[in-house]
């Protein structure tokens, strides 16, 4: 965008970001330590990317919102963690 900066991909409009310049967005934060001696490792680095599509998949069921409940499962008397039943 060349009014915020933002790398917006081929599809999206400048708009998109920050209305062309009517909204001020906040500087992102520095990445934690851990995270940017694994951006900084090649080694690292690469597995990162390599292993990108299987990182994201593991982290997908983080955005599913839920409108009922969390079933609480017993398991030989003992309750175990709150879990989600997914059903439909």
């Amino acid at each position: 965008c060349a009014h915020c900066n933002t790398l917006l991909l081929s599809t999206e409009s400048d708009s998109f970001c920050c209305g062309n310049g009517s909204r001020a967005l906040p500087s992102l934060h520095a990445l934690p330590p851990c995270l940017q001696s694994l951006l900084g490792n090649p080694h690292h680095a690469h597995h990162l990317m390599e292993y990108s599509r299987v990182i994201n998949n593991l982290f997908t069921f983080a955005g599913i919102g839920v409108t009922g409940t969390f079933q609480q499962f017993s398991t030989r008397g003992h309750d175990g963690p709150p879990s989600v039943a997914i059903t439909g």
